[in-house]
């Protein structure tokens, strides 16, 4: 797997300055930046590699165009994963579009979780996209929240709900190893 650099909140901030003036060069320091990890959140939702990095690359152009609509900097990340959450919902409209007919009552596989561990996937599709906004993306409750268009509170929420889930999982898998 690819070794993600983590850069300073204030050379990001420098960089999406510089990238809303045009700059394509601090453009490329971000893609280089948070490519990976959005891939991965794509990957968990459409569960092809290569249908995600297609996403990815899709929200990358967006974003080169409308970069000047932001206004407040410091929801670059938030903005990014919120784009990405609407491509991925987009692909999924166009993916169970073009399916025939007589699929419409088979569950849509493209958007399991197989590659997460079994533990995620036991969760609700609301409390597992947070964990994984926030553990898996390094996204705050905050920036979580605007990318889910919820309030903080709700995430939190979810958090502990999707904590204590997972807390119960590992302890029944516990009592039945020493049971």
């Amino acid at each position: 797997m690819k070794q993600q650099t983590t850069l300073p909140p204030e050379v990001i901030m420098l960089f999406v300055t510089q990238a809303k003036r045009g700059d394509k060069e601090a453009l490329d320091a971000l893609y280089r930046h948070y490519a990976w990890p959005m891939r991965r959140f794509a990957i968990t939702r459409v569960n092809d590699p290569m249908i995600a990095e297609d996403l990815v690359q899709n929200v990358w152009l967006k974003i080169e165009k409308r970069l000047h609509r932001l206004n407040d900097l410091t929801l670059f990340q938030s903005w990014l994963y919120r784009a990405l959450k609407w491509e991925i919902l987009d692909w999924a409209k166009s993916a169970k579009s073009q399916v025939g007919n007589e699929q419409d009552n088979q569950p849509d596989n493209s958007l399991q979780m197989t590659s997460l561990p079994p533990l995620l996937a036991a969760l609700p599709e609301s409390e597992r996209e947070v964990v994984e906004l926030i553990y898996l993306n390094g996204l705050c409750i905050e920036q979580a929240a605007l990318v889910i268009n919820i309030p903080a509170g709700t995430v939190k929420s979810r958090l502990y709900r999707a904590r204590a889930k997972l807390r119960a999982i590992l302890n029944e898998e516990v009592d039945h190893e020493t049971g």
